[in-house]
């Protein structure tokens, strides 16, 4: 990997690490029993041994395969419940009683919930206990929850199973429990379902790791007005929840979300600061090293153990280490050993955002700004470390931002330079401020109002960059291997520039050469023109929302699904992180079929936040809250609109056409039980394909609407009204006559989709997709053909 000699140790280590995350990759498509697995890699084990004893020259190769094999049975080993008794087998649709003891708690401000991590010990049942194993997750909704880490309690609920990814792109939920080792969850809403029953003796460690924590919360908190000392505990323990979300957008319009995120900038801050002070002491060297590493495992402890900690804390025990032997260490052995070690651990953790992005940062901060240190060698040198620092952080870190937020901020490169300083400054006088409080909180109040300003500061600047014209830039998800293309041209570049492989020349014009194809890839992705249609059905639950992307970037948005019985934000949650990893940051045109909240609600967000061009719906009086809304959006940003009408026609291109077979009737002829009725319907054409969207139509419009004979007739049907069995009938289906039905629903009390509607479009030999068992269904069309892609499978 590096030609140095200084670095020839290094080379058996990422081959190993990367053949081990071969494995946990593989671990994800492929299962094996557990028992072969273990007989197979004993096997292979023993047969490295011989191999090695007689000298075979396929020694080097069986550990490798046994590498690669341990990796994706780890992954198997911990991504799924183990043993028959575990609580996760106990999931089933009614109540239970559950007896365990609370290990972790956390706090979620923006809903309203404090969650607790629980291992499970006894299932009570009617005559006798069950024993039980496994960790569960207790989501509490009662404003107030006392319990601490090591309290006994007796739960009463229902078990549920994480829900994992509905679309392409999302967050999973499932397997971000998973990494925890939790396989299921429980919901309490009512106190009476909960209570403490006794007390265990609890790990000394991290009972003084929870403490310390809750310490620096109360002092914090007692020593700096809101929202500074949220801010200052954000940077401290990584805790955001209690942040204003306006000034959690500031920092990620800025670029500097990392700081809120507690990461190996936070740790080499921490143990510089400690660093200087034992050395101020004058400590022996061993006592001093010594407290160090504790200091930071406790500190390693206190934030939860995240990734990014974690590692740091190994390269520093590992650095540290290496002085009280005398021998230097390695900074990619370091780095690359503390990967290993990590993932050793836990695999799941190989997709967690703040691991990747820790490990890959730390690579470029190595790697890379040593070679730019040289060339800035005539900066001052005030500025070239972090300009260095903070331009091989954006080279690292960019494809993963757009792959994990969609977003890619312009300034940070400037803006680090201004922050991290400061955050260092903040960090050391808030730990001032946490020991002096637990002496004196008056004089720690004359600390926290220094940190006042210095976290005032960090705002302002944070603010003032943040509102530059193209401070961030939306951009699409990048593919996998689009990501792993750039890495490995950038490294391309860097190599052939700094290394010398070719002569002066040669090697600028390779470089440039390299980094022009890194802008192809990155302008191919983000804006390349479809050349076939696509049409996105968008798993919003018991609603609709289907997105077409048609060529030369037009977009339509057809209903933003909602959740009517909930204050969940289907249009800031689903919708919105849907239509931007798409890269897509206009919509042309947006239409509400009728004014129910499962097809409105969702469409708010997308009014207030994205530029939109034109609006249609069916115009129906409708006195609900949300729809008021909708109209005041549309007048409030002059966005031209349209009452639709049956017969419409909207030509968008020789090849793109769209015509409205519904409402037949004038608005005001509908009244509020008929809404479904009133739906838009909408033929679209293009080429040779035709889709049919029918919104929430019901038997009577469907009737009615049997005037347009064969126009009907349509490749794609979106049936109607969720599967129900008051849609659909059969004369209609016979018109439309489709090769493919997409039925969006969610879980739901009304019954949806009736089986009756489901024998129906099987007995046509129409192939059936379901947004609530395929998640996202994607069809693409060149006009001619048709090729469907789902979220699970059935493609």
């Amino acid at each position: 990997m590096f030609s140095d000699n200084k670095y020839n140790t290094v080379k058996p280590l990422p081959l190993i690490l990367s053949l081990y995350i071969l494995g946990i990759i593989c671990g994800k498509f492929i299962n094996f029993n557990s028992i072969f697995s273990f007989i197979m890699i004993i096997l292979l084990i023993l047969i490295s041994v011989i191999s090695f004893i007689k000298q075979w020259k396929i020694t080097t190769a069986l550990l490798f395969i046994t590498i690669f094999l341990i990796g994706m049975v780890n992954y198997n080993l911990n991504s799924k419940p183990i043993g028959t008794n575990h609580v996760a087998n106990f999931i089933e649709d009614k109540r239970i009683t559950i007896i365990g003891t609370v290990l972790d708690k956390n706090y979620y401000y923006d809903q309203e919930k404090i969650s607790l991590k629980v291992k499970v010990k006894e299932i009570e049942q009617e005559d006798h206990n069950i024993r039980t194993k496994g960790l569960i997750l207790v989501n509490t909704y009662l404003g107030n929850c006392p319990y601490e880490y090591g309290d006994i309690l007796k739960i009463k609920g229902k078990l549920e199973k994480p829900i994992g990814r509905k679309n392409f792109g999302e967050f999973d939920y499932e397997l971000y429990l998973a990494r925890e080792r939790i396989f299921t969850y429980l919901n309490i809403w009512a106190e009476k379902d909960i209570q403490k029953i006794g007390e265990e003796n609890s790990n000394f460690f991290t009972y003084f790791s929870l403490l310390i924590r809750n310490k620096i919360k109360k002092i914090i908190e007692q020593t700096l007005q809101k929202p500074y000392n949220y801010l200052l505990l954000g940077m401290m323990l990584g805790e955001k929840g209690l942040i204003p979300p306006e000034i959690k957008e500031i920092f990620a319009e800025a670029g500097i979300m990392h700081i809120l995120a507690v990461s190996g900038l936070h740790v080499g801050i921490i143990a510089a600061a400690l660093f200087f002070l034992l050395n101020f002491l004058k400590l022996p060297k061993k006592l001093k090293f010594t407290i160090l590493i504790l200091f930071l495992i406790i500190y390693a402890s206190i934030t939860g153990y995240q990734p990014s900690v974690l590692r740091a804390t190994i390269m520093f025990a590992l650095l540290i280490g290496g002085k009280l032997i005398n021998r230097n260490r390695n900074l990619f052995l370091s780095l690359f050993f503390a990967a290993f070690l990590i993932l050793l651990l836990n695999p799941l953790v190989l997709y967690d955002a703040g691991f990747l992005l820790s490990f890959i940062v730390t690579f470029f901060l190595i790697y890379l700004s040593p070679l730019l240190q040289e060339q800035f060698s005539k900066v001052l040198v005030w500025i070239k470390d972090p300009l260095s620092i903070s331009i091989a952080s954006w080279i690292g870190i960019f494809p993963l931002s757009a792959y994990f937020f969609n977003k890619v901020s312009i300034i940070s490169i400037v803006v680090n330079i201004f922050i991290v300083p400061l955050t260092g400054i903040a960090l050391i006088l808030g730990f001032i401020t946490f020991f002096i409080g637990l002496v004196s909180i008056p004089l720690a109040y004359l600390i926290a109002n220094i940190n006042f300003i210095v976290l005032k500061m960090i705002l302002l600047i944070s603010k003032y960059f943040s509102l530059l014209p193209f401070s961030f830039i939306y951009t699409a998800q990048p593919a996998i291997f689009v990501i792993f293309l750039y890495y490995l041209l950038i490294f391309l570049a860097i190599e052939i520039f700094y290394k010398n492989i070719f002569p002066p020349k040669i090697k600028i014009k390779a470089t440039i050469l390299i980094l022009s194809a890194v802008l192809v890839v990155i302008i191919v992705q983000v804006f390349s023109p479809l050349d076939n249609l696509k049409v996105n059905f968008i798993n919003v639950g018991e609603g609709d929302c289907i997105l077409i992307e048609a060529p030369k970037k037009y977009n339509i948005l057809i209903d933003g699904g909602g959740t009517p019985l909930s204050t969940f934000d289907v249009g800031g949650k689903v919708v919105i992180p849907y239509l931007r990893r798409k890269g897509i940051n206009k919509i042309n045109l947006l239409i509400l079929t009728h004014p129910h909240l499962d097809h409105l609600e969702g469409l708010l967000p997308v009014l207030r936040e994205f530029k939109v061009d034109m609006a249609l719906d069916s115009g129906l009086i409708c006195d609900v809250s949300e729809y008021r809304e909708f109209i005041s959006i549309i007048k409030e940003k002059n966005i031209p609109y349209h009452q639709a009408k049956a017969g419409d026609n909207f030509v968008f291109s020789n090849n793109l056409e769209m015509l409205l077979l519904n409402p037949i009737h004038t608005s005001n002829l509908y009244n509020e039980s008929d809404f479904n009725n009133a739906s838009i319907v909408i033929k679209l054409f293009y080429k040779n394909s035709k889709f049919l969207f029918t919104g929430d139509v019901e038997e009577t419009a469907e009737k009615r609407m049997l005037i347009w004979q064969n126009i009907l007739k349509s490749d794609v049907l979106k049936v109607a009204h969720h599967g129900s069995a008051t849609s659909t009938n059969l004369e209609f289906l016979e018109k439309v006559n489709p090769l493919i039905a997409v039925i969006s629903v969610g879980k739901n009390n009304f019954g949806h989709p009736s089986e009756k509607i489901i024998e129906r479009l099987k007995d046509k030999n129409i192939a059936v997709y379901r947004t609530d068992q395929n998640g996202t269904v994607i069809i693409r069309t060149n006009g001619q053909e048709y090729g469907v892609k789902t979220l699970k499978g059935n493609n």
